[in-house]
């Protein structure tokens, strides 16, 4: 059931200034965002941990970040080095790079670690550039030929470091784990998506694909190409949607993919996660806000929206996007919650909401700042 009609929106949108929206938005904010972290510098990944602390990369070192806000240094990279957090927030992987090159050569040594610096397991040279860890220690390193793409591949690791595969991904864009850390997605501009277990036995293969999420093990993983929107299970394709030429900026999947939420640059929708039948839509009220990132809680829970404010090409670009709010949606679509904040500092995640996995409580980050927030 959609609520309401877009023309009448527009309508709408024509007789109220966009000043008056902002303010009244603004002023219905109630969502209480408690800080975790106010940095100098940009912050290059946030990862909420399961002891409700929250780990936090910038600037060649990580942190780990107390409810408190108090801020306790687990690595730092050395010169040559790049670290890499894993998906659990405590393991920690040390790259350091060949040929003296900074961060985008291959390794001379990985090195994982746990959370308090003990070493886990080393290994010496390999081709790989980057590397992914998943919430149970699977190590899955990646080989990026920025000049030949076609010897593009994949290294899995096991539980000593040994290699237990090696996959050849063409035109590798980069890949990640499912929420439970059981399967790794990988992502190929000519290939599609494919799935791999943490043995590298592909699993399952979809081709056009832009972007994606995926509940626990990647049962159910939604995808989005240029047919539209599809809902996988089990690797098979269970229902499609065409989306009328919308360009989505950000995708999420319910964790009991009950639900699945796009976000457009001024319009979120939430779909059936059965038959990605749409439930309901929300618009902004004027063209000087954009929906910058979207997560939704299990069935009948929260979906979770963040939102920016563009001062418009006229102003300075750090100061373009001052501020903006985070939003609530009910399951009926309608805002019931709003957090106002300011953004001494800008990029195109900011903000970035996630909920954990109550739906109750989030984190929400910026370019430059962490934040904790709990709904009702």
């Amino acid at each position: 059931m959609r609520h309401g009609n877009a023309a009448r929106r527009y309508l709408s949108l024509l007789v109220l200034t966009p000043l008056l929206l902002w303010a009244a938005a603004a002023s219905a904010a109630d969502l209480h965002l408690a800080p975790r972290l106010e940095a100098k510098e940009d912050l290059s990944r946030v990862v909420p941990r399961t002891d409700g602390n929250t780990a936090v990369m910038r600037g060649g070192a990580i942190d780990r970040i107390s409810t408190s806000g108090r801020a306790t240094r687990v690595a730092t990279a050395e010169a040559n080095q790049t670290l890499i957090l894993g998906d659990d927030g405590a393991t920690i992987g040390v790259v350091t790079h060949r040929d003296g090159a900074a961060d985008f050569a291959p390794t001379a040594t990985f090195e994982l670690i746990a959370a308090d610096g003990q070493p886990i397991w080393t290994i010496g040279e390999t081709e790989d550039v980057t590397y992914v860890i998943s919430k149970t220690g699977t190590v899955v390193g990646m080989s990026l030929n920025i000049n030949v793409a076609e010897r593009n591949r994949l290294h899995f690791y096991g539980s000593s470091g040994e290699q237990v595969a090696e996959i050849s991904v063409p035109y590798l864009e980069g890949g990640r784990f499912d929420p439970a850390g059981e399967i790794f997605l990988s992502m190929s501009s000519t290939e599609g998506l494919a799935a791999f277990d943490a043995h590298g036995a592909e699993i399952w293969y979809t081709p056009d694909v832009r972007l994606f999420a995926a509940t626990a093990g990647a049962k159910e993983v939604a995808v989005l190409g240029q047919s539209g929107l599809r809902l996988l299970r089990e690797g098979q394709v269970v229902a499609t949607h065409d989306l009328g030429g919308l360009l989505v900026r950000r995708l999420a999947i319910a964790p009991d993919a009950s639900r699945v939420a796009i976000a457009a640059k001024h319009e979120i929708r939430v779909y059936r996660g059965t038959d990605l039948l749409q439930l309901w839509d929300a618009w902004l009220e004027t063209e000087h806000l954009a929906y910058t990132s979207i997560d939704i809680a299990s069935a009948g829970g929260w979906v979770l929206a963040g939102v920016a404010r563009d001062l418009g090409r006229g102003a300075p670009a750090e100061e373009r996007h001052p501020d903006g709010e985070i939003r609530a949606y009910d399951a009926a679509g309608h805002v019931q919650h709003r957090a106002a904040m300011t953004f001494p500092a800008w990029n195109i995640f900011t903000p970035t909401v996630r909920l954990d996995a109550t739906g109750k409580a989030a984190t929400v980050s910026t370019r430059r700042a962490v934040y904790h927030t709990v709904l009702p």
